[in-house]
């Protein structure tokens, strides 16, 4: 009886290590056969994300290499508007020097010509003075009549420094310049003429007597 119980465990014990073996077996072979599926069913996804994988290099390829010709670019434009400024600047100063030293000279040589239109200018305003009144030259000139006044006074003082001597105009003189600016009509005769005519001639009866 006892050794038939012992078959029978032994017998229940086999079985079931048989069958975990086999189980095992089985259950690799179908997992590998799903991994097999599965690595089928994945290479158009690998074939696809390959693809993309080596569009996204070429364009991060392009971009790199587009950021550093644009620094490049960039680094160049930098150095020639540093070397601009600086040329601009030198130009600019040697421009002002040329300036300064170009008004020097002209101003020297202008000394003469504005000295001597001074005393012609006071010499044209002594000359007004003489015809007009302070008040007409204040009007022409669009000053007060004590400015006006005072620029008489000082064109005199500066002829007579220069030792220029304004002296008024004479009568005929006036005259004759009237006379320009104002001719006779044509065909009209002069004063002496026009005297001559008025004066009545001599009777024969007188000039036999």
């Amino acid at each position: 009886m006892a050794s038939t119980n012992e078959a029978a465990t032994r017998s229940r014990r086999l079985h079931t290590v048989k069958n975990v073996e086999q189980n095992v077996k089985e259950a690799r072979q179908k997992a590998l056969a799903a991994q097999q599926r599965i690595e089928i069913l994945a290479k158009p996804l690998n074939a696809v994300s390959q693809k993309l994988a080596r569009l996204e290099r070429e364009s991060s390829s392009v971009e790199a290499a587009g950021e550093r010709r644009i620094e490049s670019l960039q680094e160049a434009l930098d150095k020639k508007i540093e070397k601009l400024k600086a040329d601009t600047a030198a130009k600019i100063e040697q421009t002002k020097k040329d300036t300064a030293a170009k008004l020097t000279e002209l101003q020297k040589n202008q000394q003469g010509s504005e000295d001597a239109l001074a005393l012609e200018y006071a010499q044209a305003v002594v000359q007004f003075s003489f015809g007009g009144s302070n008040a007409d030259l204040a009007t022409v000139l669009g000053i007060t009549n004590k400015a006006a006044k005072e620029l008489i006074a000082s064109s005199t003082e500066d002829l007579e420094k220069a030792g220029i001597s304004a002296k008024q105009p004479t009568e005929s003189a006036a005259a004759a310049a009237a006379e320009k600016e104002d001719p006779a009509p044509a065909g009209a005769l002069p004063a002496d003429h026009e005297a001559a005519a008025e004066k009545p001639a001599d009777s024969p009866t007188l000039a036999s007597a």
